[in-house]
């Protein structure tokens, strides 16, 4: 009898299974063990399993039933591949919040339960609700950097909140760069129309083509400029093109592509320009000490900068 992996499960999600792999399937489920050899090749299989699953066998009677702890396992096999999904339950019983952290290494595209896509930097975390409520799409960008392409509703609108606000569009393209290391958060509009409402309630519109930066110490609107948004697209492709950005935010970024701590030893005073596309973190570290004062050597697990 086939076993049960990854192209299986897509299979059974899309309806394309055949009666009897139909039966093995909903057999797997009710067992009570779970295979820890399972392999989800994508995030976006992944989260289809994690949510299409659980609305097609999960039962609200008892949520520690085994089969919640099958999904449980579901989201700890994910971990491995595709990144990092938590699930928990709010007061309310059928809202499940979920939270997905991406992985190191290049950007990763995620389908959110309306159907809108998502395109995560490495490192970035984001949480939203296992279905959408009927009055609006809510999603929270907790760090790191975000495009969205959301899809249409004229009755539903879709919310990106942040510790400095939130935005809301019914359906556009704009890109969302909130790092913990960097004093602002970036908002580029690349298609339709979105408005930005800060802590304070100040709203801003935004056309294509514009940019809004927010000083998160301050609290407010720092400014909103025409920009060039074929670098902010390019960064969907994992292009990581630099230009007089901040060391501390070049730093974040490498370690989030590579996977990799830094042991800062040294002001961060010195902004970086470059493309450091497609090369091992020695070459690009390289690049880097050639073109300022920084150095950087290993420090056990960490690497250490200095000048």
């Amino acid at each position: 009898m086939e076993e049960i992996n990854g192209e299986l499960l897509e299979r059974y999600l899309h309806g394309k299974c055949t009666a009897e792999e139909q039966a093995r399937v909903k057999e797997w489920l009710e067992e009570d063990r779970f295979p820890t050899d399972l392999e989800l090749p994508n995030a976006e299989l992944g989260q289809e399993i994690l949510l299409s699953l659980k609305e097609k066998h999960y039962s609200p009677k008892g949520s520690r039933s085994l089969r919640w702890q099958y999904y449980i396992g579901i989201a700890a096999l994910m971990a491995l591949a595709v990144g990092t999904f938590l699930i928990w339950n709010r007061p309310d019983p059928q809202v499940k919040q979920m939270v997905y952290k991406a992985p190191f290494g290049k950007p990763i595209n995620l389908i959110l339960p309306d159907s809108s896509r998502l395109v995560l930097q490495p490192g970035s975390v984001i949480s939203y609700a296992q279905h959408f409520n009927s009055e609006e799409r809510r999603v929270k960008l907790l760090s790191g950097e975000v495009f969205f392409s959301v899809q249409h509703r004229d009755n539903q609108p879709f919310v990106v909140s942040s510790s400095s606000g939130e935005i809301q569009v019914l359906g556009t393209r704009f890109n969302v760069r909130n790092l913990k290391s960097s004093e602002e958060m970036q908002v580029v509009l690349t298609q339709g129309k979105i408005s930005f409402k800060d802590v304070n309630g100040k709203v801003k519109v935004l056309k294509p083509g514009q940019e809004l930066l927010f000083d998160k110490k301050l609290g407010q609107i720092l400014q909103t400029n025409v920009v060039d948004t074929t670098r902010v697209v390019a960064r969907k492709a994992g292009i990581l093109d630099f230009d007089d950005t901040p060391m501390a935010e070049v730093l974040e970024l490498l370690g989030n592509l590579y996977g990799v701590q830094f042991k800062i030893s040294c002001k961060l005073d010195h902004p970086i320009s470059g493309n450091f596309t497609d090369m091992p973190i020695v070459k690009a570290l390289h690049l880097i000490q050639r073109g300022s004062e920084y150095r950087f050597r290993n420090a056990g697990n960490t690497i250490e900068i200095y000048k």
